[in-house]
């Protein structure tokens, strides 16, 4: 019997070993899925106006540039509803698309739908690009984005119903969603392109990354112009979830060359009042009479035309361009690591 109890105790502790490695498998693995991001609900499933509004809205990142009438405050890219702006034609994005459509069918010599204007916009952004606005918008079929082809599809939908009516057939019978479709099966199939690996020099660290960012008092007090969850100043564009529409190596160009690509809405301004005063910022608002500029100190300045002498926008970032110059190689992939968190 003692013999007996003595096996039956070693049979048990290899039981209740042998649960707790599978535990700690089964741990691990939720642990990989929720890092990769498979296994989340989506906020909408199918293909639908509604899906591509939360796509819009949410991992689409549209948002980030787009307004939608008075829904957004986004001015990097044109509003796809009903503002007072000239490039806008009094009319949303859907309605909108028609006057394009017939732009690109005389520019191409090509038969253009409206569709067809819709999704190449999405396909191929270069191709047009409203009188305006830089050509900025990243290519949302490949990374960071990554949308599939029915991800696409739904975001479509959705803009469709944007002043018009939302209609499958038309998108899927578009030639340039056909186009779309082959180039995202060409890079990652269904779920969208895959991310050539992004091998940096040094591992960084994102806590010390973060402390830079942040710290008033380092050498580049990153906060000083740039939000961050609601931390930070105005004056440069909000990084909240820049990695989640830039490419790393996007990201280290913008910090070590700032004025090779500026973003809309936040080119400098050099004003010189008639009493000698020279003002440098971005220009937040302007009406017949007045101007407002967020100076690099992140202070709005009110000015009247009428004692303004001259105002000249300049080629160079208000960003200093002097980064490499001031970072370390290890406070540069430290910096990286953190804004690479941002997704």
């Amino acid at each position: 019997m003692a013999g007996g109890g003595s096996a039956s105790g070693a049979m048990i502790k290899s039981v209740i070993f042998t649960f707790l490695v599978m535990g700690f498998f089964i741990y691990i693995a939720s642990v990989v899925t929720s890092i990769s991001g498979a296994g989340q609900k989506a906020t909408v499933v199918g293909v639908s106006p509604e899906a591509g509004e939360s796509l819009f809205f949410g991992r689409g990142k549209c948002s980030t540039c787009h307004s939608i009438g008075e829904r957004g405050s986004a001015i990097r890219c044109p509003n796809l509803g009903i503002t007072d702006a000239p490039y806008t034609l009094g009319m949303p994005i859907a309605q909108r698309a028609v006057e394009r459509a017939k732009e690109r069918a005389s520019k191409t010599g090509q038969p253009y739908t409206a569709v067809d204007y819709l999704v190449e916009s999405h396909y191929a952004p270069s191709a047009y690009v409203v009188q305006g606005f830089k050509d900025e918008m990243p290519v949302v079929w490949q990374p960071p984005i990554a949308l599939s082809a029915d991800d696409e599809l739904a975001i479509e939908l959705f803009i469709m119903s944007l002043g018009g009516e939302p209609d499958v057939a038309a998108i899927q019978n578009s030639r340039m969603y056909g186009l779309m479709k082959k180039a995202i099966g060409s890079q990652g199939g269904g779920g969208g392109a895959t991310q050539v690996a992004f091998k940096p020099y040094l591992t960084g660290d994102p806590a010390a990354g973060e402390k830079i960012f942040f710290d008033p008092d380092s050498k580049t007090p990153c906060a000083k112009c740039h939000t961050v969850k609601g931390r930070g100043g105005k004056v440069g564009p909000e990084l909240t979830s820049v990695a989640g529409t830039r490419t790393p190596q996007f990201i280290i160009e913008s910090i070590l060359d700032p004025s090779k690509e500026i973003a809309s809405g936040y080119e400098a301004f050099l004003v010189v009042t008639n009493d000698g005063e020279y003002i440098t910022g971005i220009k937040k608002n302007e009406d017949a009479n007045t101007i407002e500029i967020l100076d690099d100190s992140g202070e709005l300045k009110k000015l009247k035309k009428s004692d303004i002498k001259k105002i000249v926008q300049q080629k160079i970032s208000i960003m200093p361009g002097n980064f490499k110059d001031l970072l370390s190689v290890q406070e540069l992939h430290d910096l990286l690591a953190y804004l690479l968190t941002l997704s």
